[in-house]
C-alpha cells in the first residue's frame, strides 16, 4: 500500500479526474470533529458503481487507516461508501472525531470499483485526491483557567500595595530649605 501512495502522482496523469469536487481541509484540531466532503458535479460520468475509502497515512509510519462509515479509523480495507453512484447531486460528508496527534498527516480519497481492493491500482475508477493535513495540539482548558487566575491575583496585588500604603501628613512631609 506505501507504493500505492508513493506511486500517485504518476497515477494523476494516467486517471480520468473523479466527477466530485472533494474537499480536504488543511488543518485539523484534535478533539474536534473533522470531515472530508464529496459533492457531485457530473453524473454523466458517474454510472459505474464504486466504493469511496478515504485513507490516514500517519507521517514516518507504515500503518494505514480506513476511515469507516460511523466516523471509526480502522486497519482494515473498509469503505467509507459501498457501491456509490454519482447519481444523486447531494453532498456527501465524510466525518470523524480528531484524536491526533499533532503534526502533519497525508489523507487520500480513492474511487474502486465496488467490491475491489484499494490497494489494487488496476482497480480504481478515477483519480485519488491527496491532501497533506496540519494536526494541530487541542486548547488546554486548564491554561486560560490559570492565566485568567493569575491576572486576578496580579491586580489584587497591585490594588492592595496603591491602597494600603500609609500616607504621610501634609505638616510631616520635609520642605527643602529656602534659597536666600
Amino acid at each position: 500500500m506505501l507504493t500505492l501512495v508513493a506511486s500517485t502522482p504518476a497515477l494523476a496523469t494516467t486517471l480520468p479526474e473523479a466527477p466530485l469536487s472533494i474537499t480536504i481541509p488543511s488543518t485539523l484540531h484534535e478533539g474536534r470533529d473533522a470531515a472530508v466532503t464529496l459533492e457531485a458535479h457530473d453524473s454523466a460520468r458517474g454510472g459505474v458503481p464504486f466504493d469511496v475509502y478515504v485513507i490516514r497515512i500517519p507521517p514516518r509510519q507504515p500503518v494505514l487507516r480506513y476511515l469507516t462509515s460511523t466516523g471509526i479509523w480502522t486497519l482494515e480495507p473498509t469503505p467509507w461508501q459501498r457501491h456509490r453512484s454519482v447519481t444523486a447531486p447531494t453532498s456527501q460528508v465524510a466525518t470523524w472525531r480528531e484524536d491526533g496527534p499533532a503534526g502533519f498527516v497525508t489523507l487520500l480519497v480513492v474511487f474502486v470499483r465496488a467490491g475491489a481492493s484499494p490497494g489494487d491500482r488496476g482497480e480504481w475508477v478515477w483519480r485519488p485526491v491527496l491532501g497533506r493535513v496540519s494536526v494541530r495540539p487541542a486548547a488546554t482548558a486548564g491554561g486560560g483557567i490559570f492565566a485568567g487566575a493569575l491576572g486576578l491575583v496580579t491586580v489584587a496585588t497591585c490594588a492592595l500595595v496603591v491602597l494600603g500604603l500609609p500616607r504621610r501628613p501634609e505638616s510631616a512631609r520635609v520642605r527643602p530649605p529656602a534659597s536666600c
